[in-house]
């Protein structure tokens, strides 16, 4: 299904040839960041191994760290696609793969009420970060913990069904909207929270991506082996029931959005698909955006969930992992500058009695950014991230259980649109 979900675009034009009464008209986004990046800490998780950055000692230097593409096409007057892929200099998938593709439809409608669906594979409505092209941020280079794992594990491949009020319906000032959706192709979501933990960084998983997983003793509490290989598959199926999400949003102007939302991927833990099993995952998000006197805005996310796996020993799943996380971030634009400043705090408890197969951790990690504008095309951006972690699950791979990483990452942004 995922690689059916891949050729959206494909049957996108094929629709907008077939649309006689009115021309297809797209727009495309496309940019590439050149950075440099000096590191310390761990050895990165991209590289098989259990530190929260992407990069480490080894991979610092100058490299092209991003390049994208985000197509939009109007299909017809009500009918939209949207692809959006993703490049990467490492050896994690192929060298470009999606990470969006899916219809949208916005009937018009004479009701107080907005309608809009979405059919394919995309986000969830949850990031307040993310507001770039290609899911980007305009704040900062890495995202926040919170949306850094919605990155690396959760899409929804699936269907998206909203309703909002018109502004002008509610005196013009309040906009209120509700977002439900079902999907399948997430059972895994979960484990790398239990497995890696949380990150920070700015890299999305391709829909094809098969991510690596840090080592762990070969164990086989009351013969039962429940990791089988060093790699993770986050979107597959494993036959469990169809998940699902609802978010509701109330906004006020442009000064204030509240967003809450409840999701559940209803997998079963038991099942093994591709030698990997399910994980049933459920958490609630809400998100708060303020504009602040002096156009100072603030940003912040709260998420706090469970994720299980595998079938019991000792009174539980075999992982059992509860994972919390919130971050406040604060930004400040000015002519063609922005200044940025983030606060995360991040935790995974362990509720199984399985040995040796320590998940908690506990950190706290501030981010500094800033963005130039030079010209529509070409921007410069610079962020200094420090993390401090206390994760025992390191002691497995003989690195310091408490560590406090830190990464400089200069970047030249290079952007291209054209609109029609």
């Amino acid at each position: 299904m995922v690689r059916v979900l891949s050729g959206l675009a494909g049957l996108a034009l094929l629709a907008a040839q077939a649309a006689a009464n009115e021309p297809a008209r797209y727009s495309f986004t496309a940019g590439t960041d050149i950075s440099f990046v000096s590191v310390s800490g761990h050895p990165s998780w991209v590289d098989g191994s259990a530190g929260k950055l992407r990069y480490d000692e080894n991979s610092e230097g100058l490299t092209v760290s991003r390049t994208f593409v985000d197509y939009r096409l109007r299909i017809a007057g009500t009918l939209n696609a949207r692809i959006a892929a993703e490049a990467y200099d490492d050896d994690i998938g192929s060298s470009i793969d999606f990470t969006q593709a899916y219809l949208e439809w916005r009937p018009l409608t004479l009701s107080p009420n907005r309608y809009r669906l979405k059919l394919g594979a995309f986000y969830p409505r949850l990031s307040l970060e993310n507001s770039d092209p290609s899911w980007g941020s305009p704040y900062t280079i890495s995202s926040s913990a919170i949306n850094t794992w919605i990155g690396e594990e959760i899409r929804i491949f699936g269907a998206e069904l909203s309703v909002s009020r018109r502004p002008e319906s509610l005196g013009g000032a309040h906009t209120f909207s509700l977002h439900a959706a079902a999907f399948k192709h997430n059972d895994p979501a979960g484990g790398l929270i239990a497995w890696k933990g949380w990150s920070l960084h700015d890299r999305q998983t391709r829909f094809d991506d098969v991510l690596p997983l840090p080592p762990l003793p070969q164990i086989q509490p009351d013969g039962f082996f429940w990791r089988q290989d060093p790699f993770f598959i986050p979107f597959q199926e494993n036959e469990g029931d169809i998940g699902w999400y609802a978010n509701v949003e109330w906004q006020y102007r442009n000064k204030f959005l509240l967003r809450a939302l409840r999701y559940d991927n209803r997998a079963d833990p038991r099942n093994i698909s591709n030698r990997q099993y399910g994980w049933y995952t459920e958490f609630d998000h809400i998100g708060v955006q303020i504009s602040l006197p002096g156009e100072v805005g603030l940003i912040s996310q709260w998420l706090v969930g469970e994720t299980v796996m595998g079938p019991f020993i000792r009174g539980a799943h075999v992982v059992d992992n509860g994972f919390e996380s919130n971050f406040v971030l604060l930004t400040k634009a000015f002519d063609r500058h922005r200044v940025s400043a983030r606060y995360d705090d991040f935790e995974v408890t362990e509720i199984d009695q399985v040995p040796l197969d320590e998940n908690r951790e506990r950190g706290h990690a501030w981010t500094l950014a800033y963005r130039f504008q030079a010209t529509e095309k070409l921007g410069f951006a610079a962020e200094w991230l420090e993390i401090r972690t206390h994760r025992p699950a390191w002691a497995y791979n003989d690195l310091a259980t408490t560590r406090t990483e830190r990464q400089l990452q200069l970047s030249l942004q290079l952007r291209f649109g054209q609109l029609h």
